[in-house]
């Protein structure tokens, strides 16, 4: 017995703390439910929300650039050196080959001339690659510009080529990030729009004719702005008007966007704020549907509350006490 006493202790002490804790979990929630409620975090939830996740997408680029920018230089520089040695050695080999080798040469040359002559190969290899258009990783892929664009477009679930996190801290925060981030910025984006338009489709004039009819220009609002977005790469990056109007459609249902080795930074960043543009009719047009055919769900009316101001206070009627001929008395209404 006297072995088990100290485990009785702990496991009590154990279970006052769940106790504890499951209380302050209680309060707390309550304490956020209270608050969400307040007309004014109401008032002020949707700039609230827009502020979290600009502090949210800055910390997610700070991130990504302090883990890729370092392990990416370090890519670059080895990928120019490989490329440097490789193509010596290639060099090397030719002359050997072209030079020394007496069954189809009878010609030995010095050092020296076997230097030239290896140096004019390495320059002559150099001009050959850039004709075929070997595209090396660019020093400027994980800038801190670059960096908001790839966690703008995570948030957007939107693809971004072959751009991919190379070290695996990168690719791990990649994941932390758009597992929570993913949910923040299309739930702003929903009470954003929410909050813009409920006042519209709660109105007494706002039928059910009058609501499918506004479904139909955002239908063709969406067509009309996908449109503008390709006539845009049509003339800034994509010399195929159907392949610009191709990724324009996949652009603005969040697909993806071009390779951003045909694309700048900036052009980027204007890809994916087309694109938040274009998932936000999607929403205001899912919304408009809702509305339609489950309209005390999504838009339920406003109780009055019951000392509202904007009630007028009923005067009481005056009463007069009135003596007949008979000495009865009675009350008669003024």
């Amino acid at each position: 017995m006297t072995l088990l006493y100290p485990l009785r202790l702990l496991s009590e002490r154990i279970e006052n703390l769940n106790e504890e804790m499951l209380e302050r979990l209680k309060s707390s929630a309550v304490r956020m439910a209270v608050v969400a409620r307040s007309p004014v975090f109401i008032r002020w939830s949707p700039l609230l929300m827009l502020l979290l996740l600009a502090v949210y997408l800055l910390c997610g680029a700070t991130g990504f650039f302090l883990l890729e920018s370092e392990p990416h230089e370090m890519l670059v520089r080895k990928w120019y050196m490989n490329l440097a040695v490789e193509r010596r050695q290639f060099a090397k080999s030719i002359s050997s080959r072209i030079f020394n080798d007496t069954r189809n040469l009878l010609i030995i040359i010095d050092r020296e001339q076997t230097a030239r002559v290896q140096q004019l190969l390495v320059e002559s290899l150099k001009g050959y690659e850039e004709k075929l258009e070997i595209v090396p990783p660019s020093r400027r892929e994980w800038t801190f510009f670059s960096c908001f664009n790839y966690a703008y477009g995570l948030l957007l679930t939107l693809g971004n080529g072959v751009k991919v996190p190379s070290a695996v801290g990168s690719q791990i925060f990649a994941v932390v990030f758009s597992f929570f981030g993913i949910p923040l910025f299309y739930s702003t984006l929903f009470i954003v729009v929410y909050r813009l338009v409920s006042p519209i489709l709660k109105s007494p004039s706002m039928t059910i004719r009058r609501r499918l009819f506004l479904l139909q220009l955002l239908v063709v609002l969406y067509i009309l702005w996908s449109f503008l977005l390709a006539l845009c790469l049509y003339y800034q990056v994509i010399n195929d008007f159907w392949n610009s109007l191709f990724v324009a459609f996949t652009t603005s249902m969040t697909i993806q966007v071009p390779s951003p080795a045909k694309v700048s930074a900036c052009g980027v960043l204007f890809l994916q704020l087309a694109c938040t543009i274009s998932a936000a009719l999607v929403l205001l047009m899912l919304l408009v549907i809702a509305a339609t055919y489950f309209p005390h769900q999504v838009l339920p009316p406003v109780e009055a509350t019951p000392f509202d101001k904007s009630e007028k206070l009923m005067i009481p009627p005056r009463f007069a006490v009135v003596v007949d001929q008979a000495g009865e008395s009675h009350l008669s209404s003024q």
